[in-house]
């Protein structure tokens, strides 16, 4: 275990440099694709439940989502529930890149997956999660 650390952080940054490279073709940045993705599979989430789901901080929510409108991918409409709080929804623009993100996303999971089983990809997945809430549980 003494080279977990390493191998999060190795494999963070290489993603982050594969989905720059791809991503940015379709006029987005790393940071931004998981929004699109997000929003288009739940459109009319607030700010609060997109935070929540992404796993996100508020003020970060809060900023990208003022670059993806200001970059006409999504649009905030007041909520009927709550006068304070906003519902996001993609623009035909965001719809229209979401297959291609998508396309990215898995392009990226089979490489670094590409010399695993099956077995071993659930496994994997499984572990993974574990250990994101561990990250999560243990640094608040």
């Amino acid at each position: 275990m003494k080279d977990l650390s390493k191998y999060v952080s190795v494999t963070h940054r290489r993603s982050q440099i594969f989905y720059t490279e791809h991503l940015q073709k379709l006029g987005i940045s790393s940071g931004q694709f998981m929004y699109i993705v997000c929003i288009c599979d739940n459109p009319g989430y607030t700010q609060d439940e997109l935070s929540q789901r992404l796993i996100i901080d508020k003020s970060t929510v809060t900023k990208v989502l003022s670059q993806l409108e200001a970059m006409g991918f999504i649009i905030k409409t007041k909520s009927s529930n709550d006068r304070r709080a906003f519902n996001i929804f993609p623009t035909d623009k965001a719809l229209a890149i979401y297959p291609k993100i998508l396309e990215i996303k898995d392009e990226w999971h089979h490489r670094i997956t590409e010399n695993l089983s099956d077995i071993e990809c659930d496994v994997f997945e499984r572990l993974m999660e574990k250990v994101m809430e561990n990250s999560i549980k243990n640094c608040k």
